[in-house]
């Protein structure tokens, strides 16, 4: 069992008062003001994301895709890598996070937990196949650590 002296949630996409959960609309673009978030996750060992994403009415099968990037500095940032093996060879790709929401106008709640190893991390989110409707999102993360 991991035992953390340090547990925290950070709103990153999004609002929060009290109980209640403001969303965003979404775009077709990374790097939106709105829809990206750098913060510190020195001293974190894990983190979670927790993820509201309501779809479009009229909209089916849309998606949202995350972009994760790491910073030791807060200045230059690096997208998360997926490695693949075939044969003993890795090969390296840059990550991206997709979730399609199949049903127009569902809420969806997924959750997306992820190892931390540098100070900063930088999020950012887009949605793809809208033909009229954008949706909307709400991330939160929960820290987790000896911060």
């Amino acid at each position: 069992m991991l035992g953390y002296t340090y547990q925290d949630n950070l709103v990153l996409i999004g609002t929060k008062s009290g109980t209640t959960r403001t969303s965003v609309a979404l775009t077709n673009a990374y790097d939106v003001a709105n829809k990206t978030k750098i913060f510190e996750t020195g001293g974190i060992s894990k983190l979670n994301f927790s993820i509201l994403y309501t779809t479009g009415a009229g909209e089916t099968d849309n998606s949202i895709e995350l972009r994760i990037e790491t910073s030791s500095d807060r200045i230059n940032f690096y997208q998360i890598l997926n490695e693949s093996v075939s044969a003993g060879t890795s090969t390296l790709t840059l990550r991206e996070f997709t979730f399609v929401g199949a049903a127009a106008a569902t809420v969806y709640s997924p959750s997306l937990p992820l190892d931390v190893q540098d100070k900063y991390m930088r999020i950012s989110v887009k949605e793809s196949g809208v033909v009229t409707n954008a949706g909307t999102i709400y991330i939160e993360a929960t820290l987790s650590g000896s911060k």
